[in-house]
C-alpha cells in the first residue's frame, strides 16, 4: 500500500504494527495479503505495514488511522507487535469516533482474553480468512450475516464475560485466492540478503506435523495441506507478469515434506520457463533431504536454503523434540553444498537443560558445518509454545511484559529463570557465537571462493552490511 494514495473512509484497514527497534528484513505480510484478497470483493480495503512504511511510533499510526477513518481496523499480532498495538488501541479507545477493532494472529489466538482487556472488540482465533469474512458481514449488517455466537473461532465480551465460540475447521487451501499485493507498497521491500530487490513471498502449503517445543501450531495446524502445483506456479507467473518480481521466497513451514509436491512444483517452474531465482527462508527439515529433489530445486532456480538445526548437542535436540540427529544435519548440509546452495541454518541456545558446554557444542557445530549464513538466537518461550507452558507452570517465567521478549536487544530484562545459565551468560554466548563464527579465516575464505560475478560481489557486501548492522544493534 502506498500511504499517500489510499482512500479515506474505507471499510477496513488491516494493520501490521511495528516491533520496537527491530532490525527489519523489510518483508511483506503474506497473511494480510490473503485477508485483503478474501475481503476485497465485498469491502473497500487498505493495508498498513507500519514498520515497512516507517511508522515506528504508535502515535504516527494513530494519526494515520484518524486520517483514513476506516470503519474497522484489524491488527495482525505476533507477540513482539503487541506493545505497539496496545499503545495504538489505548489512544483510539479514548476517541469518540473509535473504529471497530479486531485482532488476530498467533498472540491474539493464544491469549484472546488479553486482547479484549486492552480494548479490542473481537478476536479471530487461528486461521482467519473465513472468520474475518463472517465477522465483517456481522459488523456491517449484511443480509446473509448470522448471529455473533454462530461465527466460529472468535472471542468477544458480553455482559462482562468473555465468550469464545466453537473451533473452526481448517480451510481447504486450494480454495484460496491469490494474495492481494496491489494493496502493498512494493518500494519498501528487499532489505535482507536476497539477490534482487523485487521479491514477494509464496506459500505452497500450510501446516507442519512436527512438535518442536518452541513453536506454536495454532494458526495453520499440525497437518500438511498442499496447494495444487499448477496453482502455485500460476501465482508465481502472475507475480512476475503483474508486479515485475525478480525473485520469490517460498514461505512454507515444511516445503520439502512431500517429495512429490516439490517435484511437481519444480518441474512446472522449469517447463514454463519461469526463470526466477528463489529461496526457502523459513527453514526446512534436514531429515527430508533427498538428492533428486535437491538437484531439481536447484535446476528450478532455488539458490538458498534455510535449515532448522537448532542445536549441536544430541540431548538438547531431543529436549526440543526436533526428531533429528547431527548426522542427518551433516548429510543434508553436504547434499545442499554439493549442488551449490547458499546454506543458512537456524540455531538456538537456552533450552531448559542447556549448559555452557552444550551451548559451545552448538557454536562448534555451526563452525564445523561452515554455512554461508549462521543465525543463532536465544530461545524465547512465546505464548502458545510448549516452552512457554514449561516455564510458566514451573514458576520460572519472570514476566509477561511482551516488550522484553524482543530478545534481539541487549537491554531486555530476563524473561525466565534458566536453571543453569544467567541471562548475561546466555547473551554472552550468543555474542561469542557470532564473533567466533564470522571472524575466522575459514568463513571469509569460503565466501570469497564463491564469487563468480559482480552480482556475487554485491551480495557479499550486502551480507557484510547486514551482519555489521545486526551485531551493532543486537550484540
Amino acid at each position: 500500500m502506498n500511504t499517500g494514495q489510499i482512500k479515506e473512509n474505507i471499510d477496513i484497514l488491516l494493520v501490521w504494527p511495528s516491533v520496537e527497534n527491530n532490525f527489519s528484513v523489510n518483508a511483506p505480510s503474506l497473511g494480510l495479503a490473503y485477508l485483503a484478497a478474501v475481503l476485497e470483493p465485498d469491502y473497500t480495503v487498505g493495508v498498513l505495514e507500519c514498520q515497512n512504511e516507517g511508522l515506528y511510533e504508535p502515535q504516527e499510526t494513530v494519526e494515520y488511522i484518524n486520517k483514513i477513518k476506516p470503519r474497522v481496523v484489524g491488527f495482525t499480532l505476533p507477540t513482539l507487535c503487541v506493545p505497539h498495538a496496545e499503545a495504538i488501541i489505548k489512544v483510539l479507545r479514548q476517541q469518540d469516533d473509535c473504529p471497530v477493532l479486531l485482532a488476530g494472529g498467533p498472540h491474539a489466538s493464544v491469549l484472546p482474553e488479553e486482547m479484549l482487556s486492552i480494548g479490542v472488540d473481537y478476536v479471530a482465533i487461528g486461521e482467519a480468512e473465513e472468520t474475518i469474512k463472517e465477522l465483517m458481514a456481522y459488523i456491517f449488517g449484511k443480509p446473509d450475516a448470522g448471529p455473533l455466537n454462530d461465527i466460529a473461532a472468535i472471542a468477544f465480551e458480553l455482559d462482562g464475560q468473555v465468550i469464545k465460540t466453537k473451533k473452526r475447521e481448517l480451510l481447504d487451501v486450494k480454495t484460496l485466492p491469490f494474495p492481494a499485493w496491489h494493496y502493498f507498497n512494493m518500494d519498501c521491500y528487499g532489505g535482507y540478503v536476497q539477490k534482487n530487490k523485487k521479491c514477494l513471498p509464496v506459500m505452497s502449503s500450510r501446516g507442519c506435523p512436527q512438535s518442536c517445543t518452541f513453536c506454536y501450531k495454532g494458526i495453520f495446524g499440525t497437518s500438511i495441506r498442499l496447494r495444487d502445483a499448477k496453482s502455485v506456479v500460476d501465482e508465481i507467473q502472475y507475480l512476475k507478469d503483474n508486479f515485475n518480481i525478480e525473485e520469490f521466497s517460498m514461505l512454507d513451514e515444511n516445503f520439502t515434506f512431500s517429495k512429490q509436491h516439490v517435484m511437481d512444483v519444480c518441474n512446472l517452474l522449469i517447463e514454463r520457463e519461469i526463470n526466477l531465482p528463489w529461496y526457502l527462508g523459513n527453514g526446512v527439515r534436514v531429515d527430508s533431504a533427498d538428492e533428486e529433489a535437491i538437484a531439481l530445486m536447484k535446476k528450478a532456480g532455488c539458490y538458498r536454503i534455510a535449515l532448522g538445526v537448532e542445536s549441536g548437542n544430541e540431548d538438547i535436540l531431543k529436549e526440543l523434540k526436533k526428531r533429528i540427529t547431527k548426522d542427518q544435519v551433516r548429510h543434508a548440509v553436504a547434499l545442499y553444498k554439493k549442488y551449490g546452495y547458499e546454506i543458512s541454518p537456524f540455531f538456538l541456545i537456552g533450552a531448559p537443560s542447556e549448559t555452557y558446554q552444550t551451548a559451545m557444542d552448538t557454536i562448534n557445530f555451526a563452525i564445523e558445518l561452515n554455512p554461508d549464513i549462521m543465525s543463532l538466537n536465544l530461545i524465547m518461550p512465546f505464548p502458545g509454545s510448549q516452552l512457554f507452558e514449561h516455564y510458566n507452570s514451573a514458576g520460572l517465567l519472570l514476566t509477561k511484559d511482551w516488550r522484553q521478549y524482543n530478545h534481539f536487544y541487549q537491554d531486555r530484562t530476563p524473561v525466565f529463570n534458566h536453571p543453569n545459565l544467567t541471562w548475561e551468560e546466555l547473551k554472552g554466548l550468543r555474542a561469542k557465537a557470532y564473533r567466533k563464527f564470522y571472524f575466522r579465516f575459514g568463513f571469509i575464505a569460503s565466501q570469497i571462493k564463491k564469487i563468480k560475478s559482480f552480482s556475487d560481489v554485491k551480495l557479499l557486501f550486502k551480507k557484510i552490511f547486514i551482519l555489521l548492522g545486526f551485531m551493532k544493534s543486537r550484540l
